[in-house]
């Protein structure tokens, strides 16, 4: 059973906007949602629709329409003009009606311009300060499993990954039993792909997984973009739970003999 530590060329998104975290980002947006006004603002309204349509929102939030400003509206139009499931949402810091948008984002820390990339889904998929590239603009669309992924991490929970083969797919006895494990339970989610979905070829490459092979293989990741290990179906229980507390992520509690930062690979976007 291979169980890699890490893979280097895999990057899990934890962004970060004037110091706040995707998972803090959420959080907050589900403190808000508890407690939401019956009418959503022009800005939240758009973004329910792209999402509902299953379009990428990239907000742009700035202060005055400087040179900056222009350039990264510019950048972002241009790649629009390239895609049919881009939106692009312009948000100004005085702008009264959207403070709740400012505020999940808690976008008046951040250097302006700052945009903020969101999934269908409302996963963080990038976060970037000032300037854009059209590069990281398409670096910002994550396949739809690894949209399921950063969201779930970002909520704080646990993920198993399940890439299936075309045939014979199943959910290893070790992730079942992991999954339903009570002290995990309520803290993981199953996310299944297909190896052969195009859509997840370049996710898989950047795991380095196999896009042939013929049984289920297993990614295991932690908040806040920590991957803890990948395995064959023959995966147990117990390596699961013993990768989980070697990295400090097996509970929540500080005063866990176990808790303590993960050596897993991070990558943190920063722009």
């Amino acid at each position: 059973m291979k169980t890699p530590a890490s893979r280097t060329g895999l990057i899990l998104i934890l962004t970060v906007i004037g110091g706040l975290t995707g998972s803090q980002v959420h959080a907050q947006d589900a403190a808000r949602t508890a407690a939401a006004p019956a009418r959503l603002s022009q800005g939240e309204q758009q973004i329910a629709a792209s999402s509902k349509a299953g379009h990428f929102s990239f907000i742009l939030f700035y202060r005055t329409n400087d040179r900056l400003t222009q350039t990264a509206y510019q950048t972002l139009k241009a790649e629009s003009g390239k895609r049919k499931n881009m939106a692009i949402l312009p948000v100004r810091l005085d702008n009264t009606a959207e403070r709740g948008l400012i505020e999940r984002f808690d976008a008046t820390r951040a250097p302006m311009p700052a945009i903020v990339a969101l999934a269908p889904n409302g996963a963080v998929t990038g976060v970037f300060s000032q300037q854009i590239k059209p590069e990281e603009v398409a670096g910002a669309f994550a396949s739809p499993g690894y949209a399921q992924c950063i969201k779930a991490m970002q909520d704080n929970r646990i993920v198993l990954l399940c890439v299936q083969p075309e045939s014979r797919a199943f959910v290893p006895q070790g992730v079942q039993q992991f999954q339903a494990d009570r002290l995990y339970h309520d803290r993981t989610q199953l996310v299944s792909i297909s190896a052969a979905d195009p859509a997840e070829a370049g996710f898989i490459k950047q795991l380095r997984l196999k896009s042939d092979a013929t049984t289920p293989q297993v990614v295991f990741m932690a908040p806040p973009g920590v991957l803890l290990g990948a395995y064959d179906s023959n995966v147990t229980h117990a390596v699961l739970t013993e990768t989980l507390v070697k990295a400090g992520k097996c509970c929540d509690d500080k005063n866990c003999k176990h808790h303590r930062t993960a050596t897993g690979t991070t990558s943190t976007q920063r722009r």
